[in-house]
């Protein structure tokens, strides 16, 4: 087959496919890139004209080839806009859900350094609050061994007056009565 017959019935096979009831699905459909190269393939394998760099084509394949090409390009760009909008929206979800992320991490971020604040200052509450406790239980039970102290002298000096106020009470009695030299014949 020559290039010229070649490249004619190349466009005559897809301008029959295209018109066998336009029943093609997505997948189908052949692509702007695809056409354009088909056009591209016709005129290659066009016939050349002798001593020129001109060939000769069959207008109406070409135009059917062009205009078919150019219905298609709606179809494809609102495809790509409809990917590009998916897209657009699993970003903008994917940033939404970022950003909710991050929101989240700064208020626990937060509300762990507000604990740590918390609990940092109430430790320091209760360590003054202990020191003056020990410090307070300190001078009362100084306070208190002092008192006892006191007592405890005031005790013993009127145990020591007692107790030297019963030997001369003693003393006293055993001279009146005799009462020593009873006690010395009687343990004898």
């Amino acid at each position: 087959m020559s290039p010229d017959l070649h490249g004619l019935h190349f466009v005559r096979g897809y301008i029959l496919q295209m018109n066998e009831g336009n029943t093609t699905t997505m997948s189908d459909r052949r692509t702007a890139e695809q056409k354009l190269a088909a056009l591209r393939e016709l005129i290659a394998h066009a016939r050349a004209m002798p001593m020129s760099a001109s060939c000769v084509i069959n207008r109406s394949e070409v135009l059917a080839l062009i205009d078919d090409a150019i219905d298609g390009l709606p179809d494809e760009i609102a495809d790509a806009q409809a990917v590009i909008d998916r897209s657009q929206s699993k970003i903008a979800e994917g940033a939404s859900e970022a950003s909710r992320i991050v929101r989240e991490a700064q208020q626990h971020a937060s509300d762990l350094a507000q604990r740590s604040e918390i609990v940092r200052v109430a430790e320091e509450v209760a360590a003054k609050i202990r020191a003056e406790a020990e410090s307070e239980a300190a001078a009362l039970r100084r306070e208190t061994d002092a008192f006892i102290d006191s007592r405890m002298a005031s005790f013993e000096s009127v145990l020591h007056k007692t107790s030297s106020q019963v030997r001369t009470a003693r003393s006293r009695l055993a001279e009146r009565s005799g009462l020593d030299s009873e006690k010395t014949s009687a343990s004898s």
